[in-house]
């Protein structure tokens, strides 16, 4: 009797056994992820309950978060919270909520460079060169640049109190304004040169960068624009759809723009042109060098991919990777990498450092020969190389040597430029923006410095005039003519686009221009 019952017994044990082998079988091959949940689960509660130093739950998941981002070999990916989404959504939209000034740091206190144009500060009268005394009673004396940014924006709606101290006044000036929204705009006025040249920048790619593009080109052709320096240079990018838009304005319907490549269907597209260009007899020159990033290289790839453009400078950063934003939530988003992309010639740009940083073979298309749309060939490798490689505006072996002399007390320097341009606004001396910095005035900015400490030797001083003469020339058109004398002179002091110019001088048209470019004609100049 016994084994009768013994045998079923074993049988049902076996079985038992069996199934349960398979079922572990089973998820050993395909439930793995919930048994690393699990794990995931259970280090976290202990973590929770038992480590010495207490942290919240909502801390944890956050921290745990953080730690799969930076395993990723991403370099870009992270989880955008607090001041971090806050800094995103800026730069991204060049938009924030405060009064409007542009400030610097002089003599120990934060000076209103300019109000910008329309603003809650020049709408009530605060100018250029008021010192900012207080703000919401608390003083301003020793404050940093970032200091006084996070103290006078805040929400749209709310007030501030403002108290600016005024040259020719005795008591503090005060002000009660209402914080707005304030616009940076990606594309600043641009400036019609000499021979009907006109030049324009994009800081960054931004919303509404194409639009402000497209009414500025408009703007100076109206006026009379016959050739363009487009300025990329230290522009970092921002949105490629901005990027998209704006080599739309440059080139014919359907001929291609961008090619982005991923893993997840959406990352895989194409974009193409779809307006006709209303410029297509104008000749253009943009400028780039390392500082040219991602969207700002989606942009100059695909003018010089379709010959639309002659690229100078030298060669860009080398960032052909696309970064995602996620929203997760109120002022919560993941950014990560989500695809490589290419110009429309199959290059892709992406340099080696950043694949090293991201644990990615370096790119085969260093053997892979590319040419533009009208043959002429193309590097494909780590940035975008120019046209004309041009080298930077550097120091001569004199000015290097005023240069070793200011070191470590630029501040100082800086600070007797402002005092001095102040002091010649007060006395009228200078009646328009293309006044010439004299030796007198150098003089006495040399007079200035050893007065405060800098003893400086003649020689030593004289052999750097230019590099004084220069920076006190945009001191002084800045507080006596506003930002947009101080940009116009540098632009035109610009040894860079200075050689832009030349290229363009007497050029008739896009075809002539891109002779430039033609084997044996790119040098530095």
């Amino acid at each position: 009797m016994q084994r009768r019952w013994t045998v079923p017994a074993a049988l049902a044990l076996v079985v038992c056994f069996t199934s349960g082998w398979f079922l572990q079988s089973r998820m050993a091959v395909n439930g793995d992820v919930y048994r690393q949940a699990r794990l995931f689960e259970e280090v976290l509660s202990h973590v929770r309950d038992h480590h010495v130093d207490s942290l919240a739950e909502s801390e944890l998941y956050l921290r745990a978060s953080d730690g799969l981002l930076s395993q990723l070999n991403d370099p870009y990916a992270a989880l955008l919270r607090g001041r971090d989404w806050e800094k995103h959504v800026e730069r991204t939209t060049g938009d924030y909520a405060g009064i409007g000034l542009l400030v610097d740091a002089r003599n120990g206190w934060i000076t209103v460079v300019s109000p910008m144009q329309g603003s809650p500060a020049d709408r009530a009268g605060i100018r250029s060169g008021d010192v900012l005394f207080q703000v919401d009673g608390l003083s301003a004396a020793d404050w940093t640049l970032d200091q006084a940014v996070q103290a006078m924006r805040g929400k749209a709606g709310s007030r501030i109190e403002v108290a600016i101290q005024r040259e020719e006044t005795l008591e503090p000036v005060r002000y009660t304004l209402v914080r707005e929204r304030i616009h940076q705009r990606a594309v600043p006025a641009g400036v019609l040169l000499p021979d009907s040249i006109g030049y324009l920048s994009m800081t960054m790619v931004r919303e509404n960068a194409a639009e402000e593009l497209e009414e500025e080109v408009e703007r100076l052709t109206r006026e009379g624009m016959r050739a363009l320096v487009l300025d990329l240079r230290f522009n970092p990018g921002g949105l490629r759809d901005e990027a998209v838009e704006a080599a739309d304005l440059f080139l014919d319907p359907r001929q291609e723009i961008l090619v982005s490549r991923g893993r997840a269907p959406g990352d895989n597209h194409r974009w193409s042109d779809s307006r006709p260009q209303r410029w297509r007899s104008l000749p253009i020159v943009v400028l780039v060098n390392g500082g040219s990033a991602s969207a700002a290289e989606i942009i100059a790839g695909a003018l010089q991919d379709h010959d639309r453009a002659l690229l100078v400078g030298d060669t860009t950063y080398g960032k052909g990777i696309v970064q995602t934003v996620f929203p997760l939530g109120p002022e919560l988003a993941l950014r990560m990498t989500t695809a490589r992309w290419y110009t429309p010639s199959g290059r892709s740009i992406q340099g080696a450092s950043l694949d090293s940083a991201m644990g990615a073979k370096a790119s085969a298309a260093r053997q892979i020969s590319y040419r533009s749309t009208g043959g002429r060939p193309l590097s494909g490798w780590g940035g975008i190389v120019p046209d004309v490689v041009l080298g930077p505006d550097t120091l001569t072996t004199p000015e290097s040597l005023l240069a070793q002399a200011l070191s470590g007390q630029i501040s100082v320097f800086r600070d007797v430029l402002t005092a001095y341009a102040l002091e010649l606004r007060r006395q009228g001396a200078i009646a328009t923006p293309e006044f010439e910095v004299t030796p007198v005035m150098r003089a006495e900015v040399h007079r200035r410095l050893n007065q405060r400490g800098m003893a400086i030797a003649d020689s030593v001083f004289s052999g750097g005039e230019r590099v004084v003469a220069t920076q006190l020339g945009y001191e002084v058109a800045r507080y006596l003519f506003g930002l947009a004398a101080e940009r116009e002179r540098r632009v035109v002091e610009d040894v860079q686009v200075q050689e832009a110019v030349a290229l363009l001088r007497g050029t008739s048209s896009p075809q002539a221009l891109l002779g430039m470019a033609e084997p044996g004609s790119r040098q530095a100049h």
